[in-house]
């Protein structure tokens, strides 16, 4: 009797175990943009995960999502195909040279691949905590995004690698040099749009961090013009100024 207890206990507690990690693997990271120091993720499973107490790691620096990172958009209760995106600024500043990016559960050791629940990486190989994600079989050593940031996932919740990394909204032709700057940033209330060059007939077009495009309109003067975002959702934006076929994107946070 008491043997069939313990076996049962055993099994009990294996599926357990197994049905925990199964959810959390559908916990990824979905979006990373350096330059704004914000980070979105995804939960591709069927069941609402709390990821509150999870942690973020960036070349050896740990912060616990609730506690440590600011929710500009979503909630950290995520619900199924529900996503998040935190604003890690004073609190986990990303290198937009090169830099590691990894997920963590609520405990355990971050050198030990069973603590890790995603990872990536971008402008150079070897970074921070490479060698666990290695070791769990998500990445491959000395791969790195090597794309324009914002980066983003593109895969499924099974696929792991460098290859379903790229630009996010494959934005194409953004220039070196600066046509214009928005402020204040980041805003809820008013967007500023300065124009620093002498071109005219430009127009803007904003997007949301899926890409979704939330409004299209010429610049009211050649060199500012205003956006009311007061009742816009929070969340991270890009703006994109266009004279023909040459385009500038910058990013801005909605507060």
């Amino acid at each position: 009797m008491k043997t069939n207890y313990f076996f049962k206990t055993i099994l009990a507690l294996v599926f357990t175990f197994a049905l925990n990690s199964n959810m959390n693997a559908q916990i990824r990271i979905l979006n990373v943009d350096p330059a704004g120091d914000t980070v979105t993720i995804k939960n591709f499973g069927g069941s609402t995960v709390n990821i509150a107490s999870y942690r973020l790691c960036s070349l050896f620096s740990y912060k616990t999502l609730s506690t440590q990172t600011t929710v500009v958009d979503g909630s950290l209760n995520l619900g199924p195909d529900a996503e998040v995106t935190i604003f890690a600024e004073n609190y986990l500043s990303l290198s937009t040279t090169a830099a590691d990016l990894g997920l963590y559960f609520p405990t355990g050791n971050f050198g030990t691949a069973s603590s890790m629940v995603d990872f990536m990486q971008w402008g150079a190989g070897g970074q921070g905590r490479e060698n666990v994600a290695v070791a769990k079989g998500i990445w491959t050593a000395g791969t790195f995004v090597n794309v324009a940031p914002p980066y983003s996932f593109t895969g499924s919740a099974v696929d792991t690698g460098v290859t379903f990394w790229d630009t996010l909204l494959s934005v194409d032709d953004i220039e070196t040099t600066s046509s214009f700057t928005v402020y204040p940033n980041p805003t809820n209330a008013l967007l500023n749009i300065e124009i620093t060059s002498s071109e005219a007939g430009l127009t803007y077009q904003v997007f949301d961090i899926l890409g979704k495009q939330i409004i299209s309109k010429n610049l009211e003067s050649e060199r500012l013009s205003q956006i009311d975002v007061s009742n816009w959702n929070s969340g991270l934006y890009l703006i994109k100024i266009s004279n023909g076929d040459k385009t500038e994107t910058k990013r801005f946070i909605k507060q």
